[in-house]
């Protein structure tokens, strides 16, 4: 078994990718390294690739320009004009109330609100400098969200484990069924390698189970 190592330690983004990782945890490595730590789990990820990629230097270089960017987008007011044919970046339209006004007439509803979808194919379009996304493409995309979407998958990650536990003919005698389960949760999770329950840790933690069933007996 490798345990996590810190995160200045790691060397290729594929190394960082074998091992499972927090939000706050992200939040806190960013923090230390004197970066944004603003945004969901997936971007705090994106930027920490990008930094263990470029270097502390470049990484710096990158972020000033693309913030930059980002301030000249934010000087143009020319929403008044907003059309399906009004290019994303180019024209500097963001996710605001007027931009929220032109889609709910445009879909004629009483209310309307951005998808997490929408704001990823910008962000996407931002870092690959896609200076063609649309107001067209942003609505196909609303029409159309991606299957899977990339949420903090933590919860879900812990419900799948949990729930395979349970399933496991192996466990049904146990115990402290729970505890148990959330103790081999934390071993796989810190560990590179999947992230599924597998019977075989039942076999390679079998000591710490039986102490963890001997505590439930007192």
């Amino acid at each position: 078994m490798r345990s996590r190592p810190e995160f200045e330690k790691l060397k290729t983004i594929k190394e960082f990718e074998s091992y499972y990782w927090y939000r706050e945890e992200l939040k806190e490595i960013c923090q230390a390294l004197n970066i944004s730590s603003s945004g969901a789990k997936a971007d705090l990820e994106e930027r920490l690739k990008d930094y263990l990629i470029l270097g502390r230097e470049k990484f710096l270089k990158k972020e000033t320009s693309s913030k930059n960017k980002k301030q000249t987008r934010s000087s143009i007011k020319n929403y008044s004009k907003i059309t399906l044919r009004s290019k994303i970046i180019p024209d500097g339209i963001r996710f605001d109330s007027e931009f929220r006004e032109f889609c709910r007439k445009h879909y004629k509803l009483n209310k309307f609100s951005f998808t997490k979808a929408m704001a990823e194919a910008v962000r996407d379009a931002e870092k690959e400098g896609n200076l063609k996304l649309t107001v067209l493409d942003l609505l196909k995309v609303y029409e159309n969200p991606p299957k899977e979407e990339r949420p903090d998958d933590r919860v879900l990650r812990w419900n799948r484990f949990v729930k395979d536990f349970h399933a496991e003919s192996k466990t049904f005698n146990l115990k402290n069924k729970l505890n148990i389960a959330a103790f081999l949760w934390g071993k796989v999770r810190d560990r590179a390698g999947s992230k599924k329950f597998d019977s075989s840790l039942l076999q390679e933690f079998a000591k710490d189970i039986a102490k963890l069933e001997a505590k439930s007996n007192k």
